[in-house]
């Protein structure tokens, strides 16, 4: 099945590369992140397409070419082999790939494609949860603990942003490989200065953003999985995009969005911080050309 972002015909010089991706396996609360890409492609349309900040339209300045939606194998080992394959054919073809999750688990394999073009790559994580077990429900490789397997089997520096929940395990962990983690309640009283030591952790390197809904607070994202109380408000989030869209982002994924019946704004929000990650990086563009 095919439904293209926004409902737009694909660019035929797209630099966006936009992957519905339906993983759903180790879901351990509220169900339906499996379901998320193709009600986030099917609200798209009734998005403006023209950027207010940067009065600029991403959908003419960069382009995006939607990937169709497959069903993935039951088998999570397989899955993930087809999640990578996927990532690995995008960034061959196209400049900026995003992820539209399905579980944050994809991550990996995203990033194991992402590794190899990028070496020396780091990662951004927007999360209210560290994702940081060793296992969880008896399996190492799930939504609990993907950021550990990034970590531990890729080896890329992480930034984790808008942590609220953590279990006493991944405290331990954190503190013994001095993981960088910005807590919800530091990031709300100290927020410039996060930004800046967001941006020292960045440097001049290929970056990458994983974002879970539920590092929004809940009450601009409900429609997700395992939802905390407090999180990243909406003018948070943007200013996070603009720094990472100056500096050398390279993809993204955005996960763990679980559609409420008759209640479509968490799956519209996504389709927002699309357009407005696109719209900087296209801003970002121009400038660069002007130089």
């Amino acid at each position: 099945m095919k439904i293209n972002f926004l409902g737009l015909p694909d660019h035929p010089q797209a630099q966006v590369a936009l992957l519905p991706i339906s993983l759903e396996v180790s879901t351990s609360w509220i169900k339906g992140t499996k379901f998320a890409p193709l009600e986030i492609l099917k609200v798209s349309p009734n998005l403006e397409f023209l950027d207010e900040e940067t009065y600029l339209s991403p959908h003419e300045e960069l382009g995006f070419y939607t990937y169709p939606l497959e069903e993935l194998p039951l088998d999570l080992e397989r899955a993930l082999e087809r999640i990578e394959e996927l990532t690995k054919e995008a960034l061959e073809k196209f400049t900026f790939p995003i992820l539209i999750g399905g579980e944050h688990t994809l991550t990996l394999p995203a990033l194991r494609a992402f590794k190899r073009k990028y070496p020396s790559l780091r990662v951004v994580h927007i999360d209210a949860h560290l994702d940081f077990r060793e296992t969880y429900l008896g399996t190492k490789i799930n939504h609990a603990t993907v950021m550990r397997r990034v970590f531990e089997e890729l080896k890329i520096p992480i930034f984790s942003l808008g942590i609220r929940a953590l279990s006493a395990e991944e405290y331990q962990e954190m503190k013994s490989q001095n993981i960088n983690v910005v807590f919800s309640y530091r990031l709300k009283r100290e927020f410039p200065l996060v930004l800046e030591e967001m941006v020292s952790f960045i440097e001049d390197y290929p970056v990458y953003l994983t974002l879970d809904l539920d590092g929004l607070d809940p009450s601009l994202a409900p429609g997700v999985g395992t939802p905390e109380p407090g999180g990243l408000s909406w003018e948070e989030l943007l200013k996070i995009l603009q720094k990472l869209a100056q500096r050398n982002l390279i993809g993204m994924d955005i996960v763990e969005t679980s559609p409420h019946p008759y209640y479509p704004f968490t799956e519209f929000l996504v389709g927002k911080i699309i357009l407005k990650v696109t719209a900087y990086l296209a801003k970002k563009r121009k400038n660069d050309l002007k130089v």
